[in-house]
């Protein structure tokens, strides 16, 4: 994948362990909806950030009935580019949005500072 990742792949910490972070595990819905997802059924129709906390908030549909689901992850990609690469994917089906790659984020390196010190003047 020459330095790509899927989103399928990202990864978290869940005590001792390491769990997939993709598909999220969406929030069941309480209005009487009869489909259940299974992770990637469904549409992404959302994505934002938490308010308070590490990852994203995404909302997908399934038969007309809106779920949430947070995503967290540990590592690359950052919050920025994760959150990008996903608006980018609102209106397809979940299970196809695992496989998009996520490229590298570019490690920028300091400039220099040049300072020009000019002697007699202010």
């Amino acid at each position: 994948m020459d330095g790509t990742t899927r989103v399928r792949d990202l990864r978290r910490p869940y005590g001792a362990t390491v769990i997939p972070s993709w598909p999220p595990q969406w929030t069941p819905s309480y209005d009487g909806a009869s489909a259940f997802p299974t992770g990637e059924d469904g549409i992404l129709t959302w994505v934002e950030r938490m308010p308070n906390g590490p990852g994203l908030w995404l909302t997908m549909r399934l038969d007309g009935v809106a779920r949430r689901g947070p995503l967290l992850w540990s590592g690359p990609p950052g919050l920025v580019e994760l959150e990008r690469v996903l608006r980018g994917q609102i209106g397809r089906v979940i299970r196809d949005i695992g496989q998009v790659e996520i490229a590298p984020e570019p490690i920028l390196e300091p400039k220099p500072i040049v300072a020009a010190a000019r002697s007699g003047q202010s």
